[in-house]
């Protein structure tokens, strides 16, 4: 991204610069020699500064198109300010009018547009490798859930129950069989749940709702509400006191709120006897 970025912005530079008669060859290798260093510069700040700095905005994980369009406005912008405080207090020239002077605005405004028509191919070229990126990697865990899941189809013979996706408000999702669910929590605008495969507890986030989730788990008689934040798989209890709900493969306390106990003690009792 810094290279093409550059190497673009030199090229523009030296047209822009062959077309004036009134720089001088040192003022001309000045203003390329700067303009370039600030691109690169600016380019390494976003790149690899921000990323220490803001780690949950530009981690792997959560990164999207969005946000990579974000940061490319916040690089031009960058470059831009860069830019022409570089022309006014070291070139003490302002965009080649070198006759007509004009404001430190005016000025900021040229370089942006400057800037922009500059950075759109990078920008793009980035923009479409990412999207490729994305379906590359949507196809891979595709690929790689359909293998586990028929390995452990084959593997147990489980052939009366259902395979259960969950999924939410983006792409992500959860392809699991509904015994291996243990419990969701709500966190915000996301569903935390909670699972065990072959022995081995995960969790996975989901940009959802609870009540998202309730309608998925609508066949699933067992998997009950039992506080406005959490849903449990009842087959899963271990034992529950009062307000609270320990799981078996869990230390986790679960608990109970007053409006949904009624709810959760029909299933939980009729279900005991199977555990």
């Amino acid at each position: 991204m810094v290279i093409t970025a550059s190497s673009v912005f030199i090229v523009l530079v030296i047209i822009l610069m062959s077309i004036s008669e009134s720089i001088n060859l040192y003022s001309f290798a000045l203003y390329v020699g700067g303009y370039t260093l600030i691109s690169i510069v600016c380019s390494i700040i976003v790149v690899y500064l921000f990323p220490k700095i803001f780690k949950r905005l530009f981690n792997k994980k959560n990164w999207t198109r969005g946000r990579y369009l974000v940061c490319a406005f916040i690089t031009i912008l960058l470059i831009s300010v860069s830019n022409t405080l570089y022309d006014h207090f070291i070139m003490n020239i302002h965009f080649f009018a070198m006759e007509d002077e004009i404001s430190f605005y005016e000025n900021l405004y040229a370089n942006f547009k400057i800037t922009v028509l500059i950075g759109i191919i990078p920008i793009t070229i980035g923009y479409f490798w990412l999207k490729n990126r994305e379906l590359f990697t949507d196809l891979h865990e595709k690929e790689e859930q359909n293998r586990v899941l028929t390995f452990r189809i084959h593997e147990k013979e489980i052939h009366d129950e259902q395979i259960l996706t969950l999924s939410g408000n983006s792409k992500e999702s959860l392809t699991l069989f509904p015994h291996e669910l243990l419990y969701m929590e709500s966190v915000g605008n996301y569903v935390r749940i909670h699972f065990q495969i072959d022995g081995k507890i995960s969790q996975k986030t989901l940009r959802a709702t609870l009540l998202q989730m309730e309608e998925f788990l609508s066949d699933y008689p067992y998997m009950v509400r039992c506080h406005r934040a959490f849903i449990v798989n009842t087959h899963q209890i271990e034992k529950m006191s009062g307000f609270k709900i320990w799981l078996k493969t869990l230390e986790t306390e679960i608990p109970i709120s007053r409006t949904y106990k009624a709810n959760i003690k029909s299933p939980y009792f009729g279900y005991s006897s199977q555990m």
